[in-house]
């Protein structure tokens, strides 16, 4: 997967298969990673719809440059959306 493209293709145009490709490439990681902060399996399905949603929302402030990464960007957003 080349991340960088596909995040520039939803930037540019929305465009939704890409969209679709980085939340499916990164989802089984991110719900793990949610289901080990919380107790119950319905909020840790919860939280990880939010997580993508609000990832998609504001794709536009990732910093390619100055990131450490999308995965680092990404964790940001789920450790920020279980605050």
């Amino acid at each position: 997967m080349d991340e960088l493209r596909l995040i520039k293709k939803v930037r540019r145009n929305g465009d939704l298969a890409a969209a679709d490709e980085l939340v499916r490439y990164y989802y089984d990681e991110i719900h793990g990673f949610v289901k080990k902060q919380v107790s119950d399996a319905g909020t840790a399905l919860d939280l990880t719809q939010d997580i993508f949603i609000s990832m998609l929302r504001t794709i536009h402030h990732f910093d390619v440059k100055r990131s450490s990464g999308f995965r680092a960007w990404l964790y940001k957003i789920a450790i920020n959306g279980m605050g």
